[in-house]
């Protein structure tokens, strides 16, 4: 199976060589711990240190960049939807044109909170992907008893959603060849349209003929999976992710103890 993002060394880094299972493990926990803190620093610091592991493996910049784009924006607009409906202690006015809106303080740190928490936990998921095969991520997730049936279909998805991109790519490419190019918008966006609704009607073919593929093969999803791993822990990684739970138990009590509410 492939992995599940770009390794720029593969296998030379530590984070690499790691045992998958303590690395999904600690990340996938990093991520819900991340997710309720409510003391932005303490979330800074969980980014800041995501980013800085992420930098050890050595990825391209661009590529990072783009990955963080969509979860940014996403998290801009919760941050400016939050400073305008959220809060009573009104720190300035924008007004446009007749339009006059108030800027609250309490939107704007709660806004800013939750920027840094999509932030953190994108990061995390993004440094596990990056470092770990999905074959390792999957069995770990079997390990710790996920639904069998949830983790065949993440495996399909992950598989053929590649295969999707390179069809959606091709479609395109085709359109451009035949005077897609330099249409009005109104034209170009009903090309994209077209391309977005044979993509799906594709992807549906596609998925029929698997699924009486794999029925003809014996597939039954009550049937168990032959164990990935078949050694236990090495020693060394056991103990990095003892150390590495104990750090984020450090940060859940460090923000418990500060005050579970982090704005007013």
């Amino acid at each position: 199976m492939q992995c599940a993002a770009y390794n720029g060394l593969p296998g030379t880094t530590y984070l690499h060589r790691l045992d998958g299972r303590i690395k999904t493990i600690v990340l996938l926990g990093a991520i819900v711990i991340v997710s309720v803190l409510t003391r932005w620093p303490f979330v800074a610091g969980a980014l800041l240190a995501t980013l800085a592991l992420m930098f050890t493996l050595r990825l391209p910049l661009k590529r990072v960049l783009w990955r963080m784009s969509v979860p940014f924006g996403v998290a801009w607009l919760v941050l400016l939807s939050l400073i305008f409906s959220t809060g009573h202690t009104v720190i300035g006015v924008i007004t446009f044109r007749h339009i006059s809106m108030p800027v609250y303080r309490e939107g704007l740190d709660l806004g800013f909170l939750i920027m840094l928490r999509v932030l953190a936990a994108v990061s995390l998921a993004m440094l596990l992907s990056f470092s770990t095969p999905m074959a390792e991520i999957l069995a770990t997730l079997r390990l710790l008893k996920v639904p069998g049936l949830i983790l065949d279909l993440a495996d399909m998805i992950y598989r053929y959603a590649f295969s999707l991109g390179e069809i959606a790519a091709t479609m395109r490419k085709a359109q451009r060849a035949r005077g897609g190019e330099g249409l009005p918008w109104r034209r170009q966006a009903r090309d994209a349209g077209m391309v977005a609704g044979n993509l799906m009607v594709k992807a549906f073919d596609r998925s029929v003929s698997i699924y009486k593929a794999m029925l003809a093969r014996g597939y039954d999803e009550d049937a168990k999976t032959p164990p990935y791993y078949t050694g236990p822990v090495p020693a060394k990684d056991l103990l990095a992710g003892v150390l590495a739970g104990l750090v984020l138990l450090l940060l859940l009590v460090c923000n418990l103890s500060t005050g579970w509410k982090g704005y007013s």
